[in-house]
């Protein structure tokens, strides 16, 4: 977990990246005057089975004992999603994510179905991610080079559990404090799929980075509010 001294009287906003990515998703998102943001890390906890389960592990790592604000990216934001329920956030903000497992594709949950996610490995994994930046959304080379470097971190074992447990995620009800912001041209988590509070034209899974202006007005002032 990346702590900051806290500035007094400011805000924490926990951030949770997307799978397989670290804080430096949010390298693109500006601060927010009164607010400090802290970011958590991902982590594997073997004997964990489900999101919701691994949003208990991780609320351990959030101090409770004064007000903040959750903001998620894909996973991160389902994640999120989770720990409104278990918390008490004073606002959530997903982005190019999930409130529910209703809003993920049926295509993926049709795999799932057929045993897909069995034929996991490393190697698939690696040649997923290799050959899946253009899928995800347009970086420029700078990013690109950054998508890579995160990506040569990941821990594949950690990848194949997240992926299982976003297809056998069973969350039906979203909170009423969930902020959603999503792209039209999201192909990762289709604009179809999902009812945003906020859209962003145009805006594909890695608008966090290609997109960040737009999203950055919006952030000033959903916690402006």
């Amino acid at each position: 977990m990346n702590l900051k001294p806290q500035t007094p009287n400011q805000q924490i906003i926990y951030r949770i990246p997307g799978m397989g990515a670290d804080k430096r998703l949010f390298s693109e998102i500006a601060p927010i005057i009164g607010f400090e943001y802290v970011d958590l890390e991902w982590q594997p906890f073997p004997k964990i089975k489900t999101l919701k389960d691994y949003a208990l592990e991780i609320a351990k790592q959030i101090d409770t004992s004064k007000p903040f604000s959750l903001m998620g990216v894909s996973m991160g934001g389902m994640v999120c999603s989770e720990l409104a329920d278990i918390l008490n956030p004073e606002k959530v903000v997903i982005i190019s994510s999930a409130k529910t497992s209703n809003e993920i594709p049926p295509m993926y949950k049709r795999l799932n179905f057929l045993g897909v996610t069995r034929l996991l490995n490393a190697d698939r994994i690696n040649y997923i991610i290799g050959n899946s930046s253009r899928f995800f959304g347009a970086m420029n080379k700078e990013q690109r080079e950054l998508f890579y470097q995160m990506a040569d971190n990941i821990n594949i074992d950690f990848i194949v559990w997240s992926i299982k447990a976003i297809l056998n995620w069973e969350k039906k009800a979203a909170s009423s404090k969930i902020i959603h912001i999503h792209g039209t041209k999201d192909f990762v988590l289709p604009f179809e799929n999902v009812t945003p509070t906020y859209t962003i034209e145009r805006g594909d899974h890695m608008m966090i980075w290609n997109k960040s202006a737009e999203i950055n007005r919006l952030l000033n002032n959903i916690f402006s509010r």
